[in-house]
């Protein structure tokens, strides 16, 4: 049940590039709970999301005996809801916080 979770639903384990699957699965899902719900609900749900992966990521790695692999994306779905929910609304923008997101963390810039 933890890897159902930790790969989005299995999103993590495709091939190439888990991160960028599940920041794309993760910012499809995010567009429609922004759209259908609000802003308010997906800026919440991905601080939810955040929270509760923390344990169960943890969990994960425990049983698994590995640390931050590539198939764990629930980080960047979160990640990206929350990009989403600040960037604003409509398809447009959702794809800019999807593509400055992935930008980002691939690139990992410190200021």
């Amino acid at each position: 049940m933890h890897k159902l979770f930790v790969t989005f639903f299995g999103v993590g384990l495709l091939r190439p590039a888990p991160g960028t699957w599940g920041s794309v699965a993760g910012a499809i899902c995010g567009y429609f709970i922004y759209e259908l719900l609000s802003r308010e609900t997906l800026f919440l749900a991905s601080i939810l999301l955040f929270l509760a992966s923390i344990k169960i990521i943890d969990a994960y790695e425990a049983s698994t005996q590995t640390h931050d692999a590539s198939h764990i994306v629930i980080d960047e779905v979160a990640g990206v809801w929350l990009s989403i929910a600040i960037g604003g609304g409509g398809i447009l923008a959702s794809v800019l916080a999807l593509v400055f997101f992935r930008i980002f963390d691939i690139t990992k810039p410190s200021f």
